[in-house]
C-alpha cells in the first residue's frame, strides 16, 4: 500500500502540465513538461522553448517553417538594431540643431524596437486574492513609466499543480527570452515575468479591456511530438527592425 502511494506520488510530482485560457480572440495553451515549453495562440502559430538547445523557436504550419531564436541571432538581431540607430543619429546630425531631437524622436518610432528610452517596467502587488478556474491567486498590477498597465493574477506553481522540475523550465525559458531581447529594444514589450513567481491565469489589457483567463489546468501525459518541430519544416531567417 505504501509503495503505491510513493509511486503515485512520485507520477504526480513529474506530471506534464497544460494550462487552457479563453479570451475574445478565441483558446491559447500553454504546454509544460521538464525541459520544455509550447505555446498556442487563436492563430496556427505556435512557439517551442528547448531547454537543451537554450533556444525558443516560432512554427508556422501554414507554409511549414520555423525561425530560430537563440543567442547567435539574438546577436546578429542587435547588430542590425545598433547599425539602424547608428544609421538614424548620422541622419539626424546633418539637420538645424534645433529640429535634431524632433527629428530623432520621430524616425526611432517608426521602427519598433529602435528607440532605447528606458522603460521602466515594475510591479505593483495590491495584497488582494482572488480565484479563476478554481485556483487561488494574487492580483498583481503591472506599472510602466509610473503608470497602470497589465493587471493579472497569479497563481504560484503548487496551486496549479506544476512540479518543481517543470516550472523550473518554465523560469529558464523567460531568463533566456530576457537574455537575448537585451539590446534590442523589445525588452521591455512583454511581461516581467522572472518577477511572477508563478503563472498569471487572468491577464487583463488597461488599455484595450482585453481579458484572457484560465478555463481549465490538465496534467495528461503529452507525448514527445507535441514538442517535436515536424519533420520536413524548413528554417527561415528572422527579420529584424528595419528591414
Amino acid at each position: 500500500m505504501l509503495a503505491g502511494l510513493l509511486t503515485v506520488a512520485a507520477g504526480a510530482a513529474q506530471a506534464d502540465t497544460t494550462l487552457t485560457y479563453q479570451g475574445a480572440s478565441g483558446e491559447f495553451t500553454v504546454d509544460m513538461k521538464p525541459g520544455a515549453v509550447r505555446i498556442d495562440d487563436a492563430t496556427r502559430q505556435w512557439q517551442l522553448y528547448e531547454a537543451d538547445d537554450e533556444a525558443i523557436f516560432s512554427v508556422n504550419p501554414v507554409d511549414r517553417s520555423y525561425t530560430r531564436l537563440d543567442r547567435n541571432t539574438a546577436s546578429a538581431i542587435r547588430e542590425r538594431v545598433d547599425n539602424l540607430r547608428a544609421q538614424i543619429e548620422s541622419r539626424v546630425q546633418q539637420l538645424p540643431k534645433g529640429q535634431q531631437a524632433t527629428a530623432r524622436a520621430a524616425m526611432l518610432q517608426s521602427v519598433p524596437g529602435l528607440d532605447t528610452s528606458a522603460q521602466k517596467v515594475g510591479l505593483d502587488r495590491t495584497g488582494r486574492q482572488d480565484s479563476v478556474a478554481g485556483v487561488s491567486c494574487e492580483v498583481v498590477q503591472v506599472v510602466r513609466d509610473g503608470k497602470p498597465a497589465e493587471t493579472l493574477c497569479v497563481a504560484s506553481p503548487k496551486d496549479l499543480g506544476i512540479s518543481g522540475k517543470t516550472f523550473a523550465s518554465v523560469e529558464s525559458m523567460f531568463s533566456l527570452m530576457q537574455t537575448l531581447l537585451a539590446g534590442t529594444g523589445f525588452e521591455t514589450a512583454g511581461l516581467p515575468y522572472l518577477s511572477l513567481s508563478g503563472m498569471p491565469v487572468r491577464f487583463t489589457d488597461t488599455n484595450s479591456g482585453e481579458r484572457r483567463q484560465l478555463v481549465k489546468v490538465g496534467h495528461d501525459s503529452l507525448a514527445k511530438k507535441r514538442f517535436t518541430i515536424p519533420d520536413g519544416y524548413i528554417e527561415t531567417s528572422i527579420t529584424p527592425p528595419g528591414s
